[in-house]
């Protein structure tokens, strides 16, 4: 182990920097790099306002609480200090953290006081020992030697995002909800690339859909990506996940005439008291993973909520607490923006009780300085509702003589759409031409001329669930795997004009029958299919999924083909609004 900064290297470079007793005081789980607030932390932070954060930098942080974590994993408020006992007990841990980084790393550089280093056993980490820097001396010399190192990176400097364009159709964003499939899957024999996801080349449905643009935009939940999976997955331990941001344009593979909005995710935490993502959290994530808009933290006042698994009435006292939370947040969420000088674009959330709650805080939403806003809470609401808050707010931008931009959150609503145009909405989101791919029975294709098609079931029997209520019928697993590729083999013969559609419908349904569906719904599903067959609209669309999968795309089968069906149909509804 030396003591002097080791030289630039062209590789990754790893700096750990120990845990500061001072740290922001504030609820939840932040961002490490966010939360502690000593010198080391806030020289970090000041380059990073600066400059984007450089590719060949990681950063974790030696912490009393947790261990090795990267800066990037949440974590709450703390009061628990390194003693000698308290390193003792970390140090295997610890020490199996570096032996996992080291390797990906040409150097890695401590700054932290000497006591830290009792953490970590150098005799274990062997020959990787030898890329360890220990910066020894006082702070201000460890502050000057962090801040040289960080200039060593010739990280480019950042710069606000430039206003979104105002003229012409509104822009559409795509919620995501983790849609990455496997580019490789093999449909010919149902089975993916490889057996482990982390191994598969994977791209997200506007990646897939090229050269043809899907959206103008995605749209980023934290609430929905605060889980297991996705960009902005939960971890708490020192990954290369949470060691440096992936920025979010990259992830999805973004245009760049294509935005980044991030949202928090309101509807899933609903059933709260209080919203799940804190006010720093949400201004930590937006501008560390280099979004292009971030949305406040909101609260949907919702009539009815589900507690202890129970259906509940709130009081309009409990409503109304909820639409003075969303605003106040939002007041704090740009003071935030402002004193971090973060690069997104704030967006400010209105949630209202009615059409006159909404417009009737448009005035403050203004004085507080916001020129993006967006209107939450809309998805529950009827056709009517929605249209007379979108008036009423609209109507309070010429009344202060100003004119923000206006954002409908979650909702597309086609009788409604003209109406949206000539009011001035710049954009919205929806999934639900996507997820109606495998959520409708009979609508589950858009075809080239706005018609809607039934797409033609036959769920994999390798599926847990699909495997169980076919066994049901009291028939063999050698019979239902039988029917099954006799129904594939048809509907796959029929598109290439070797069975005719009488046949090919009668091994669909032979294998369908197994799923114990009512006569009914069996009809009903036959004359959907037919109307399918014959029309073949597969053969219609030129967009790249149709041109290459054919009639696989038909098939409601697993989610690499329902998914790539709604990617098709949300292209379907983004080249209609170019063409209203």
């Amino acid at each position: 182990m030396t003591l002097k900064l080791a030289a630039p290297s062209v590789g990754r470079r790893l700096l750990v920097l120990g845990c500061s007793q001072t740290k922001r005081d504030t609820a939840g789980a932040i961002p490490a790099i966010t939360r502690y607030d000593g010198p080391l932390f806030r020289v970090l932070r000041a380059f990073l306002r600066d400059y984007l954060w450089p590719t060949r930098l990681s950063v974790a942080v030696l912490s009393a609480e947790h261990g090795l974590i990267g800066a990037l994993s949440g974590i709450a408020d703390y009061n628990h200090r390194l003693t000698p006992e308290r390193a003792h007990k970390i140090r295997p841990e610890v020490t199996h953290g570096l032996c996992r980084l080291l390797p990906e790393h040409e150097a890695a550089d401590l700054f932290m006081g000497r006591g830290y280093l009792e953490a970590i056993d150098f005799g274990s980490l062997g020959r990787r020992a030898r890329k360890i820097t220990f910066i020894e001396g006082g702070i201000g010399y460890k502050l000057r030697q962090l801040r040289e190192q960080l200039d060593t990176f010739g990280a480019p400097k950042g710069s606000p995002v430039p206003a979104l364009p105002r003229k012409g159709r509104p822009l559409y964003f795509l919620p995501d909800w983790d849609d990455f499939l496997d580019l490789n899957y093999d449909f010919a024999r149902d089975r993916p690339s490889t057996l482990r996801r982390q191994d598969r080349r994977e791209a997200h449905s506007i990646e897939l859909m090229r050269p043809h643009r899907l959206c103008d935009g995605v749209l980023v939940s934290l609430a929905q990506h605060s889980g297991t999976k996705g960009l902005l997955r939960r971890v708490t331990s020192a990954t290369s996940d949470s060691l440096t941001p992936r920025p979010v344009r990259d992830h999805f593979g973004l245009a760049a005439d294509q935005w980044a909005f991030g949202d928090c995710g309101a509807f899933s935490y609903s059933n709260e008291e209080e919203p799940s993502i804190s006010v720093e959290q949400a201004v930590a994530v937006y501008d560390l993973y280099g979004f292009d808009l971030g949305a406040s933290v909101d609260h949907i006042p919702l009539p009815e909520i589900r507690r202890n698994g129970k259906r509940e009435q709130l009081s309009k006292k409990e409503r109304r607490q909820r639409v003075e939370l969303t605003r106040r947040n939002a007041e704090e969420f740009l003071q935030l923006v402002k004193r971090h000088r973060a690069r997104f674009l704030p967006v400010g959330i209105l949630q209202g009780l009615d059409a006159e709650d909404y417009a009737s805080q448009v005035p403050d939403y203004i004085d507080m300085g916001y020129h993006y806003l967006a209107l939450g809470g809309l998805v529950p609401r009827s056709d009517a509702e929605v249209l007379g808050i979108v008036k009423s707010v609209v109507a309070q931008f010429e009344r202060k003589d100003a004119r923000p931009w206006l954002h409908l959150m979650g909702i597309f609503r086609p009788k409604l759409h003209n109406q949206f145009r000539s009011l001035g909405i710049n954009s919205f989101d929806s999934a639900t031409y996507f997820r109606k791919a495998w959520l409708r029975s009979d609508q589950n294709y858009l075809a080239t001329d706005g018609g809607w098609y039934a797409a033609i079931r036959v769920p994999p029997s390798h599926d847990g669930a699909v495997r169980e209520r076919l066994l049901q019928s009291g028939t063999s697993l050698r019979v239902i795997g039988s029917r099954e590729k006799a129904a594939l083999a048809a509907l796959r013969g029929y598109s290439e004009g070797r069975v005719d559609i009488e046949d090919c419908l009668r091994s669909v349904l032979e294998y369908d029958c197994l799923l114990e569906r009512s006569d009914r719904e069996e009809t009903r599903l036959l004359e959907a299919y037919r109307k399918t067959l014959e029309d073949r609209p597969w053969e219609s669309c030129s967009c790249s999924m149709c041109q290459k999968l054919g009639i696989e795309v038909l098939m409601f089968r697993g989610l690499n083909r329902n998914k790539r069906r709604g990617a098709h149909n949300t292209l379907q509804l983004f080249r209609q609004l170019d063409n209203p």
